[in-house]
């Protein structure tokens, strides 16, 4: 199973992506080997198996069925599944209160851009609702094995999680959905990695199997390193810091045991943030999990006046708020990919909760978007760092932040007035203002 982890399509199934950086070049003159047949992945399936289970340490309650598909009718399921959980006004809802942010191109056609990267990056996916394991017909037998033990891996929590209802329970929660997609690609990738291990030390799989990978369209990756940010953080972020978060920062556990204990606790008690994935201390610690503070962003429709309704709502979380503070776009071909100080700063730590709302009338749009941080300074830090298109309007009370984008056309000092005294009742004072 390949979930893209940006709330925009968190829970869609994904395909392989170029996980593994690799800093060398295969021979130009390697020739790619021939793609799984039906015959072959079935046998490769039931191959792996077994080490999945030893790795992951559990066992298959049923077999997993195994299919071979083309390019085309994975499309078609990826479009099917993506209506399921993501239905169009949600889409369209965040695809505009992203761009507001600055995070997407103004007007661009998601739909487009998403299926030319599943297209790009397709190897083989897990699906849930049907329990089968899906590899495409192009894919290189050479990395069978890889995709195999990472899919397996998915297939095996979904026997004992029931990963669809676990993400059911957060759809509409941005950041608790990345959080989850981190847990499942996460456990993906550590084990997928321990088992890659295992075959080279075994003399099973051979390092140029490795450098063909890069070779394919998915390890080339040329479209993914094209996509914006917010999409590139999106798409890699569930591996490499599920995997980081999983191995509790210690990414020396690589080549260790799986800590299958670890992943099963994940499970049964997801992380709610991408802060905590960030900074997993904040999960794993002594301490009690450091959990997200409710956000009370106010419906402001009726300030908006006659015609304005509210399109949609939801969280962006420490590591999409860390796009707006200087970060920017990951190497997936880069060792530091994996290092969580890639993936945030000072500017965006401290995050304490968040929750946006877009509102719109006719064609007109306006983003409202309310924080909380841990402290007064962690507020004033975010909002010297922000990085804002020129629209947009921002003003903070002690430890609040509130934010507006797109058509305010003069509403924009009510529109934060109201947001942060929902946020942080003005005190007898008058209270700290900052830009």
């Amino acid at each position: 199973m390949r979930t893209l982890s940006c709330p925009l399509v968190a829970g869609l199934v994904f395909a392989t992506a170029a996980i593994l950086p690799l800093e060398a070049e295969a021979p130009a003159a390697s020739q790619a080997s021939a793609p799984l047949s039906a015959a072959e992945a079935t046998a490769l399936a039931k191959r792996v198996a077994s080490d999945v289970e030893l790795l992951r340490g559990a066992t298959f309650k049923h077999p997993v069925p195994v299919q071979v598909i083309d390019d085309a009718a994975a499309r078609r399921y990826f479009e099917t599944r993506l209506g399921k959980l993501l239905p169009r006004e949600r889409l369209a809802a965040e695809a505009s209160a992203y761009a507001l942010l600055g995070l997407l191109p103004a007007g661009v056609d998601l739909d487009k851009l998403l299926f030319d990267l599943l297209e790009e990056q397709a190897g083989g996916f897990y699906d849930p609702e049907s329990e089968t394991f899906f590899v495409l017909s192009d894919m290189p037998a050479a990395v069978g094995p890889i995709l195999v033990a990472h899919e397996l891996t998915h297939a095996l929590d979904d026997q004992i999680y029931q990963i669809d209802a676990k993400l059911a329970g957060v759809l509409g929660d941005g950041d608790r959905e990345n959080a989850l997609s981190a847990v499942i690609e996460g456990s993906g990738t550590v084990v997928m990695t321990a088992f890659m291990f295992q075959e080279m030390s075994e003399g099973r799989l051979a390092f140029d199997a490795l450098l063909e990978m890069q070779k394919t369209e998915a390890g080339r990756a040329e479209k993914l390193k094209a996509a914006p940010p917010f999409l590139q953080r999106s798409l890699l972020g569930p591996y490499v810091l599920g995997a980081s978060f999983l191995l509790r920062g210690n990414l020396a556990g690589f080549v260790q045991k799986v800590p299958a204990t670890d992943i099963d606790r994940a499970f049964m008690q997801p992380p709610v943030s991408t802060e905590q994935i960030l900074h997993p201390e904040k999960y794993w610690g002594p301490e009690p999990p450091d959990l997200p503070l409710p956000v009370p962003l106010p419906d402001l429709s009726a300030t908006l006046g006659g015609g304005w309704t509210r399109l949609g709502e939801g969280t962006l979380g420490e590591m999409i708020l860390a796009l707006l503070t200087g970060s920017t776009a990951i190497d997936p071909s880069s060792l530091d990919a994996a290092l969580a100080a890639q993936w945030t700063n000072d500017a965006a730590s401290g995050w304490g909760g968040d929750r946006w709302a877009l509102f719109g009338r006719g064609p007109q749009r306006i983003l409202v978007l309310g924080t909380i941080w841990d402290t007064e300074k962690d507020a004033s830090e975010f909002v010297a760092a922000l990085k804002l298109p020129a629209d947009a309007k921002v003003e903070r009370r002690g430890a609040a932040v509130a934010l507006v984008a797109g058509d305010t056309s003069g509403r924009a000092g009510r529109l934060l007035s109201e947001t942060l005294a929902a946020l942080a009742p003005a005190p007898a004072d008058g209270g700290d203002k900052g830009r």
